[in-house]
Formats: C-alpha cells, sequence, structure tokens
C-alpha cells in the first residue's frame, strides 16, 4: 500500500467549480461569435446571390400582381445596382405595365425578418394603364412566397428575412400614360417629372410628391407642371394638390381624383389665373376682347366623354370693334362706345366638346352700359339671346332709341334686347337695326307733311328683315338728307 507523498494533500486536486463556469462560457461566448458571423456571412451570401433576387421576383409578383422581369443585381458594399425591372400587370393588376431602369438602392441592415431599404433611386420610371393585360398563368394565382433561406440550422431560420421595407424612392424621370385601345387615344400623358414615392406596401398606398414635366389632355394645350402631391392605390389616382402652367403666362391649381379601373372617370376641380384670353379665342374676336380670365373650372366624366364646367372671370377686360357698339358709338357721338374698358366681365359656362354654353354673361362699363344674357356655341355657329342696357341720356342722340328700343328701367339702366347668330368670325346682332328703324320712325313723325316722300325712298318696303350693314347706311343717308330740314326745328 503506497505511501502518501509528505505535504500532498486531497485538496489539491480538487477543481474550482468557478474556473469551470468561467471557462464554459468563455468557449460559449467564442461559439455564439463565430455562429454569428457564420450567420451574418451565410444572410449577407444568401442577400447577394440568387435567392434573394428570387424571392424580390416572387414578392413583386404577388404584391404586384404580374408578370416580373428583373436584371442581375450588382453589390457594392451596402448598395445594390439592378439595371432594369419590369413588371406586366395581369387582367386583376391596376396597371398595364411598370418600367423602372437604373435602379439603385442602399441596404440598411435586418430588422424583424426585413431586409431594410432606406432609399432607392431610379433613373427613368414609365407607368402604363390601358385594357391590355397579361393572362395569369395557371397556378400563379399565390398570394404567399415560399423563402428559401441560406443553410442554417432550423432554430436560426427565423432569422432570415421574408420581407422587403421600403424607404423614399427618388425618380429622376418619371412618366404616366393612360391608352384608350379602342379609341385608339391617350386621355392622359405625364412625362419628365422628377418624383419621390413613399410607398406602404402593407396598404399598397404610394404618396408621391414632384415637380416639372409636362401634362397633355385631350383637345387641350400642353401644360407644365411645376408642382404635385398625390397618391396611388391599385386604381384610383387621388391629387391633393398641383400646381400647373398653362399657356404663356397661365397658372392652375387642382385637386381631385382619377379612375383608371374600367372605362375610367376624372373628377379634378381647378383654380385658373392668368390666362390671356388671346390665347382662347379665334378669327377676328382675338382682335375685340383682350384681359385675363381667371376663376374655378371642373373637369368630370370619362376620356373622350369630359365636361368642363365652372365661372370665368376676365380681368382688366377691354372689348372693341364690336358692330353694335360702333353704331351706337356714332351715333351717341361718343367714342368710349368703340373701346369699352369693362369694370366687371364674368360668366357661366358648359362645354361638352360640342357646344359650349355661357350662362348669366355679365359685361359692365361703368357709366354706360351693361349686357346680360346666354349664348352657345357649337363650332363656328353663335347664338344668344341678350339683354342691353344703357344709361339714361346715352342715347340722346339717337331719335326714339329710348322710347322706341331701350324700353325696360331696371337697376339704373334703360334696356332692350338683342339676338345674337352667325358665325364667330361674322356675328349679326338685330340691335343696331332696330335702333336705325327707331330713329326714322321717330323722325317721321316729327316731319311735316311735305317732307314724308323724302324720307320714303330709304325705306325698305318689302318687310323682310334688313341686313345691319345696309340699314345702317340707309339710315345714314336718311339722316344726311333731312338734315338740312331738322335745323329749322
Amino acid at each position: 500500500m503506497p505511501r502518501k507523498r509528505k505535504g500532498q494533500s486531497s485538496k489539491s486536486r480538487r477543481v474550482n467549480p468557478l474556473i469551470v463556469v468561467v471557462s464554459i462560457c468563455a468557449i460559449l461566448l467564442v461559439a455564439m461569435v463565430v455562429g454569428l458571423v457564420m450567420v451574418k456571412s451565410a444572410i449577407e451570401g444568401w442577400l447577394k446571390g440568387d435567392e434573394f433576387r428570387d424571392l424580390l421576383v416572387k414578392k413583386a409578383g404577388v404584391v404586384l400582381k404580374s408578370e416580373i422581369e428583373m436584371a442581375d443585381m450588382t453589390w457594392q458594399g451596402s448598395e445594390v445596382y439592378s439595371d432594369k425591372f419590369r413588371a406586366a400587370g395581369y387582367e386583376d393588376a391596376a396597371f398595364s405595365e411598370l418600367g423602372l431602369d437604373g435602379v439603385r438602392a442602399t441596404f440598411g441592415g435586418i430588422e424583424e425578418q426585413a431586409v431594410m431599404v432606406p432609399t432607392v433611386t431610379v433613373n427613368r420610371m414609365s407607368l402604363l394603364f390601358s385594357d391590355k393585360r397579361e393572362k395569369r398563368p395557371a397556378g400563379g394565382g399565390e398570394d404567399e412566397v415560399a423563402v428559401s433561406g441560406p443553410e442554417l440550422p432550423s432554430f436560426l431560420q427565423r432569422f432570415v428575412p421574408n420581407r422587403v421595407d421600403l424607404g423614399e424612392i427618388s425618380v429622376s424621370s418619371a412618366s404616366v400614360l393612360v391608352v384608350d385601345e379602342a379609341q385608339g387615344t391617350k386621355p392622359f400623358e405625364l412625362s419628365g417629372v422628377r418624383g419621390k414615392f413613399d410607398p406602404d406596401l402593407d396598404t399598397g398606398m404610394w404618396e408621391i410628391k414632384g415637380q416639372g414635366g409636362k401634362l397633355r389632355l385631350p383637345d387641350q394645350p400642353e401644360i407644365q407642371l411645376k408642382d404635385l402631391a398625390m397618391r396611388w392605390r391599385e386604381t384610383e389616382l387621388y391629387i391633393d394638390r398641383c400646381a400647373l402652367g398653362i399657356y404663356e403666362k397661365g397658372h392652375v391649381d387642382g385637386s381631385g381624383e382619377i379612375s383608371f379601373a374600367d372605362e375610367g372617370s376624372f373628377d379634378l376641380d381647378l383654380e385658373i389665373s392668368a390666362i390671356d384670353i388671346d390665347e382662347l379665342l379665334e378669327g377676328e374676336w382675338k382682335d375685340r376682347v383682350n384681359g385675363t380670365i381667371e376663376g374655378p373650372v371642373t373637369i368630370t366624366g370619362r376620356p373622350g366623354e369630359f365636361l368642363y364646367e365652372g365661372t370665368l372671370n376676365v380681368v382688366d377686360a377691354v372689348v372693341e370693334n364690336i358692330p353694335v357698339l360702333t353704331v351706337i358709338a356714332k351715333y351717341t357721338r361718343n367714342d368710349q362706345f368703340e373701346y369699352l374698358t369693362l369694370s366687371q366681365a364674368k360668366t357661366d359656362f358648359r362645354s361638352d366638346g360640342e357646344i359650349i354654353g355661357l350662362r348669366n354673361l355679365e359685361l359692365q362699363a361703368d357709366g354706360l352700359m351693361r349686357v346680360e344674357g346666354d349664348i352657345d356655341i357649337k363650332g363656328e355657329q353663335i347664338a344668344g339671346i341678350l339683354q342691353v342696357g344703357v344709361t339714361p341720356g346715352t342715347l340722346r342722340w339717337i331719335p326714339g332709341a329710348e322710347n322706341l328700343v331701350f324700353v325696360e328701367k331696371r337697376d339704373g339702366f334703360l334696356w332692350a334686347p338683342m339676338t345674337l347668330q352667325g358665325t364667330l368670325s361674322e356675328p349679326q346682332e338685330d340691335l343696331s337695326g332696330r335702333l336705325i328703324a327707331a330713329a326714322g320712325e321717330a323722325i317721321l313723325k316729327e316731319l311735316p307733311e311735305g317732307l314724308l316722300n323724302e324720307a320714303q325712298k330709304f325705306l325698305d318696303p318689302s318687310g323682310e328683315s334688313p341686313d345691319p350693314g345696309s340699314i345702317i347706311n340707309q339710315g345714314k343717308d336718311l339722316l344726311d338728307t333731312l338734315s338740312p330740314f331738322l335745323r329749322g326745328f
């Protein structure tokens, strides 16, 4: 039986439990760090591989209800670049085609199984709405996408991302086009817009802000986009604010809603200002009316069947070279009628593409005259029923005018009806003819019996309505012939 060495005891061979625990913790910590590095490396490898690209394509296909085509992704540090992204909408998609060129995204890490992408920049974006759609392939209606992650233990698979959280998307040049395939027309075209998009993929709502670019609507001048704020979800476009430039100096502020579902519909509220009226008129009217237009306008309906309604005010309005006013100026000896500066010029209007209806037309030159009534314009044809008012005493130089023609007294004016017809380039009215006829009648009533025969040769015995220009000349000749006799009265 061996003997214990001197000084040796059983206590010296005992293992310190604290050292054991610390050693185990250190080993576990090293293993955990190594494991996390391996997990991070594996996940980053997965993100930069075909598996993540396939996940993006499948997810995008489900969310956008489209067939997706996406170029390879190139990673540079925390940024990834793809040259092309295309989405061809299926029959239940919100659009027909979506194209993105030059897409660059920043990788912001992974949170709650979401790949964080705080910023995305796109060189060009194009969005097309039309009746033309791709047919969904058989079995292609799945709402969920299975995630194929990196080779990790099952207890770590739950950390693999299965969705993308997008931040703000900046687009250098965006375009939106609506095509009516049946009619072969483009009822809405927006191009060259610098925009920022803030998508909410959970609700499908996109907030959009844009500046610059051009907007084209059927039968309308090209519109410059100054500022835009709107929201888009599926087939609905909600315009919260837009500022547009039209013609040379015109400005339009607007809001409303555009639907691209079915046949499409528009409901827009606009406020226009500083539009030169010359840019809206054609022919001789460009030389007859001057001023700038402002007022509210609504556009409703569907492409090809738009209805325009509103109230237009003409600021700094001037009216000149109007035949009836030329007659009044000549015989009242008041040149102000030939060049009227209007203190008030406004009308309600309604246009369905065929007829422009002007209602509640009000034109007033303080101290001289006022015009009220309605006018319809169809193509080149014009027809209207108006009331013309003049201040008392204005027509005192025209015999019979205030007794036989302007016989209604209202609102400080003497009123007479006037019918407007003919074409926009050659409008005709019946007031000047009635003024001449009334002048002749009044004069004849005052003439001695011996002068009646002299006056009769200027009268038209046929009883037909004479041409206004002809009867004006007849009346002038009559007054010139009788003037020597009138001096004696």
